[in-house]
């Protein structure tokens, strides 16, 4: 059995990402005229995305170009075996190759973006990035959001899935500030504490090597609370295996928890679009 480490101040430091989505949120000023302000958010949400899946995939990107180019019939397991993510791109391309050819940059974005394996090209197309590059390319912005998301560092070793959710619901509170009822994002304390207490009593066995644990939220957002709940668990037992399982009804919120599902290694099967009010996609499963 793992060593029963239940620490309540664990990981109880204050997050702070002011400064990286007011970065963020800057870029957005290279859309006016282009769009409007209340559409900004359509743009650099799926760009966040990508900046953050070509930051997460950088260290083996070159690898799997190599392969790929060698035997692109390849098993989608070889390559992500390849990666070490359950995600990831076979394009030359990277945002900050595109800059080098202005003149194409609207093609050769698009063919960048074809070259993530399918799960994570679900993702964008849910965010309609084809129509952005389009959009963003006639309106003659593409190139300098290109660039400017270039420079952003979103690698996951500076911000892990708990920074990098705040950052993007702190996005998505600016960006969709007229958000219907009950689309509110929950602080990781708070889930921290609701953690702590539904393991509070009958849940030794959690402690048990190597023990699978199932943990589901049927309105999951971005995944903050799943992400919070997998690290507040690994960390009571480092031996668990961890399965985490969503629905989220709103796209955009939905894309960018899969996102982050994809960077932790979790199957994106076990992450839906779906109204959980009339379907549970997982009724077969049994939830911890």
């Amino acid at each position: 059995m793992a060593e029963r480490k239940f620490d309540v101040m664990w990981d109880d430091n204050p997050v702070d990402i002011t400064k990286e989505a007011n970065f963020i949120w800057s870029i957005a000023n290279k859309l006016r005229g282009v769009y409007l302000p209340d559409k900004y958010g359509d743009v650099v949400i799926p760009m966040t995305v990508i900046r953050r899946f070509e930051c997460t995939l950088e260290e083996t990107k070159d690898d799997v170009v190599k392969a790929y180019e060698k035997n692109p019939n390849l098993p989608v397991q070889k390559f992500e075996q390849i990666a070490g993510f359950k995600f990831y791109n076979t394009s030359k391309f990277t945002l900050k190759e595109l800059c080098n050819d202005p003149e194409n940059i609207a093609e050769n974005f698009k063919s960048y973006v074809n070259g993530f394996s399918p799960n994570a090209l679900d993702i964008l197309k849910e965010l309609d990035i084809y129509a952005h590059i389009e959009k963003m390319n006639k309106g003659d912005c593409l190139y300098n959001v290109v660039k400017a998301f270039s420079e952003l560092d979103l690698d996951p070793k500076t911000f892990d899935s708990i920074k990098m959710g705040y950052i993007f619901e702190n996005l998505i509170g600016r960006f969709f500030q007229n958000v219907e009822a009950g689309q509110f994002y929950t602080g990781r304390d708070i889930i921290k504490m609701l953690v702590s207490v539904l393991t509070a009593e009958g849940c030794d066995d959690i402690f048990d090597d190597h023990k699978v644990l199932t943990v589901c939220d049927q309105a999951c957002g971005t995944g903050g609370m799943l992400s919070t709940a997998y690290s507040y668990l690994k960390h009571s037992n480092p031996t668990a295996d961890i399965r985490l399982f969503g629905q989220e009804y709103m796209g955009a919120s939905y894309a960018i928890g899969l996102a982050e599902m994809l960077i932790k290694g979790q199957d994106s099967r076990n992450f839906r679009h779906a109204d959980t009010f009339k379907e549970d996609c997982f009724s077969e499963t049994k939830m911890r």
